[in-house]
């Protein structure tokens, strides 16, 4: 994998560990969430990664944490919750055209994998993220 700029992907990142919010069964509200580290996930191919600054949670979020989807989209856990987010491209897979790095965008994380709450984040090139306008906010554009 190579970055935007034709070198080797930085591997510091991927070894490093950040800082996410996951629950680990369906249920238990707020009081099931809890702060954790894990790694720092890499882009496949057609993927970014984002240095998260913002994301909302919507009531999917709270759906698929109830378990109401299990039938559909079943978890894998422990879950990082939220698909809503917007940020700064960091790293950028095998096949990105559309973005390079340092690119503000605002993305819909993918609701298997979901995401959102965690200083980093996969996104798919093509699953609805585009360039964030600099007039709106991190905040805005995830929510």
């Amino acid at each position: 994998m190579t970055s935007s700029k034709g070198t080797p992907a930085t591997a510091s990142v991927a070894a490093r560990l950040m800082d996410a919010v996951v629950y680990e069964s369906y249920g238990g509200g707020p009081d099931g969430l809890k702060h954790v580290k894990v790694p720092i996930p890499s882009p496949k191919k057609d993927e970014v990664l984002l240095k998260l600054e913002a994301a909302s949670l919507n009531a999917s979020d709270w759906k698929i944490q109830k378990g109401v989807f299990r039938p559909l989209l079943p978890r894998k856990f422990p879950f990082i919750p939220a698909v809503d987010a917007a940020g700064e491209v960091v790293e950028v897979g095998q096949g990105v055209e559309k973005f390079k790095e340092g690119d503000k965008v605002v993305a819909m994380l993918n609701f298997i994998n979901g995401g959102g709450l965690a200083e980093f984040a996969i996104a798919s090139e093509t699953f609805i993220t585009s360039a964030r306008p600099p007039e709106v906010s991190a905040a805005e554009g995830a929510g």
